[in-house]
């Protein structure tokens, strides 16, 4: 028995091609044909005729168009894809983005004619004011992605190695070299598949032939060609601009007797300007920052994780413990980790995210001395603390207070209580006016311990224990960035316990003066 709602979104379709009709269009029970007026910018009013066709996925994806006659003298350049052979008419691109079902225009059969109305009068005008830089797309694809670092080849031009690293389907731009006496005789097998780098310029039509590159390579074109047909070029990384922005377009090319074969890849910049991109509006006031984080277990390690990630770059690591196989559940280090100290586990998942780690320190330490920890608090913007130890927890509230109340100073402490059900982050020392919220004793339970070890086993979930590092580093990026709008205390009520104020589920926060 089907879906109710199947049967409505195929009444849809059918009324969608019943209006289709009432409009003039044949429909064969799979295309439908018609003809749609249109107005050439220079040659005044066109008609041209259109063929759509709703696929499976129709009316969540739109359905494919293609323009059989426009009307008119036009280039079809931008916004339409790769024929599916040489005298087939290309879908066309009409939406760059993807819309949800009850929202989708190309339902409403006025706004889809529309849409193609508005292709056809740009297309005729030369896309004025359009500055989308995909040139891939108008190629056939290579599953390669080409790797280059931008801050390195913002004016680099030339041959260049490549390598794989281990890798067969990611090509990484390497060391420059000189293309003289390459162009002839047999090149060595360490001179195959080289890379040229260049500049194409302003770009006005996409590229879709050896022949269309060639022409705005300009002075170096024959030498690429030669190097190419002598097997030394194997990838081309070609700048250019479009509507006022730059981008790359990565090619495979291959030289052969009909001539070269020109195919497209994907390319990546991998420098720190793109790496932080999406860190988030606050990454460029965190770089400065000293943080360091004591307790590298479960809510440290995650804490750390995103700190890095969001642009933190100076931290400092303290944990003395060695990881264990039941640490991994709930903590960001995996399987490898073993027997590691917490602080090197957790480091080398920094390293491994490819963001700056020269600045972060670690100590296979405990702290234990009052000294110590004014010192620590005292070198540092914040202090984390996440160690769920009473002890630690207190010596690091003290020495925030002796190391005085201005916002230079600040220790954060997160933990998790009853099983994961509350989570909490305190701020020390107080401001004026300030005041914490009241404690939450630790539930009487029945210890859990893990074999080898004598300590009993938190119960916490690890959804949890992320939830508490994202609250902590919440605070921490407050603090840092002496935003200071949160308060000195707020709990996390994921189930409502006997004690008030922490009886009713959702967030409770501290008074404010």
């Amino acid at each position: 028995m089907s879906h109710p709602l199947a049967s409505t979104i195929a009444d849809e379709s059918d009324r969608w091609r019943e209006e289709l009709q009432h409009r003039g269009f044949h429909d064969d029970g799979v295309r439908l044909r018609g003809r749609l007026s249109w107005t050439h910018p220079a040659l005044g009013p066109a008609s041209a005729r259109i063929e759509v066709q709703p696929g499976e996925s129709f009316p969540f994806a739109p359905p494919a168009v293609r323009v059989l006659d426009s009307g008119a003298d036009v280039e079809f350049t931008f916004h339409i894809e790769r024929p599916e052979a040489p005298g087939i008419p290309a879908n066309l691109c009409l939406w760059d983005s993807d819309w949800p079902f009850e929202r989708a225009p190309w339902r409403d059969v006025d706004q889809l004619l529309d849409k193609i109305r508005g292709w056809l009068e740009s297309t005729a005008a030369g896309w004025p004011g359009d500055a989308d830089c995909d040139l891939e797309r108008y190629l056939v694809p290579q599953d390669l992605l080409l790797i280059y670092d931008e801050s390195e080849l913002a004016a680099a031009s030339g041959l260049y190695r490549t390598s794989g690293g281990g890798n067969e389907k990611v090509i990484r731009v390497g060391e420059r070299r000189s293309a003289s006496g390459l162009a002839r005789g047999r090149p060595s097998r360490r001179d195959r598949g080289l890379l040229w780098i260049d500049e194409l310029g302003a770009v006005s039509r996409p590229v879709r032939t050896w022949h269309d590159i060639r022409q705005l390579l300009g002075e170096s074109a024959e030498t690429v060609q030669r190097l190419i047909h002598s097997g030394v070029i194997r990838f081309l990384l070609l700048g250019y601009q479009r509507g006022g922005n730059s981008a790359r377009l990565a090619l495979r090319v291959t030289g052969g007797v009909g001539g070269i074969d020109v195919q497209s890849c994907e390319c990546a910049d991998t420098s720190l300007l793109t790496r932080q991109l999406r860190a988030g509006p606050l990454a460029g006031d965190l770089a400065a920052s000293r943080v360091a984080i004591v307790g590298l277990g479960a809510i440290g390690s995650f804490a750390a994780d995103m700190l890095l990630r969001s642009g933190v770059r100076h931290l400092t690591l303290i944990d003395p413990e060695l990881m264990r196989p039941g640490n991994l559940v709930r903590h960001l280090a995996g399987d490898e980790a073993i027997g590691q100290p917490k602080v090197i586990a957790v480091f080398k998942r920094l390293q491994a995210t490819g963001l700056p780690t020269k600045s972060i320190v670690t100590r296979a330490a405990r702290l234990h001395e009052l000294r110590e920890a004014i010192g620590l608090v005292c070198d540092n913007d914040v202090v984390l603390d996440t160690t769920a130890n009473a002890r630690a927890t207190s010596l690091l509230a003290v020495a925030a207070e002796l190391a005085g109340p201005g916002v230079g100073h600040a220790v954060i402490s997160a933990c998790v209580q009853r099983a994961g059900n509350v989570l909490r982050v305190d701020r020390f020392p107080l401001r004026r006016g300030e005041a914490h919220l009241p404690t939450l004793e630790s539930d009487e339970e029945e210890s859990v311990r893990e074999r080898g070890c004598g300590s009993p086993v938190s119960m916490t979930p690890p959804t949890a224990v992320v939830a508490a590092a994202e609250l902590a580093v919440r605070f921490v990026i407050d603090h840092a960035t002496r935003e200071c709008a949160l308060p000195a205390s707020l709990a996390d009520v994921r189930r409502p316990q006997p004690q008030p104020p922490f009886n009713v589920e959702g967030r409770i926060v501290s008074e404010h003066g």
